[in-house]
């Protein structure tokens, strides 16, 4: 009876090893890439469509503008209006597309750090570890860079 016990035993922890050593399901890795890749796209072209309003506002008030400032021209009892004013109008268009670009810039690295730590699941231990250590070493430096342009383009147009 011992012997039969040892045996159950050995073949049950046998077994228990064999499920540990096993590596992710390809298939599982797949569909959860795949998805990432979906989110991802989905965020970057919200951030794009916002992109695309935002200019098409600042190009309609510019035009605004240029239509007032020709009627205040051709009416002799107008005041012109002042260039101050325009500059401080383009100043906050410029920082309206810079914000509206940065979240287009964040979506695309956010978009890149979910599908690069989906694939670090094929990986196993210290080897998906490191895939994961990298990815969001490059995410972090993609949205520096794009924290970067906005802190650029905000204080070119104060």
């Amino acid at each position: 009876m011992n012997t039969i016990a040892r045996i159950v035993l050995g073949a049950g922890f046998g077994l228990m090893l064999a499920a540990c050593n096993q590596g992710p399901d390809p298939a599982k890795v797949q569909a959860d890439v795949a998805k990432a890749q979906a989110d991802g796209q989905k965020k970057i072209n919200d951030a794009q469509a916002d992109l695309t309003k935002t200019l098409a506002d600042v190009h309609k008030d510019a035009a605004d503008t240029r239509a007032d400032a020709q009627a205040a021209a051709a009416d002799p009892n107008a005041s012109m209006p002042s260039p101050d004013k325009a500059n401080a109008a383009a100043a906050d268009a410029n920082r309206k597309i810079a914000d509206a670009q940065y979240k287009v810039d964040h979506a695309k690295a956010e978009a890149a750090y979910d599908v690069a730590v989906a694939n670090c699941g094929m990986q196993t231990g210290d080897a998906n570890k490191s895939c994961k250590d990298s990815a969001k070493a490059k995410y972090d430096a993609d949205d520096k860079s794009a924290k970067d342009k906005l802190d650029a383009a905000k204080k070119a147009n104060p």
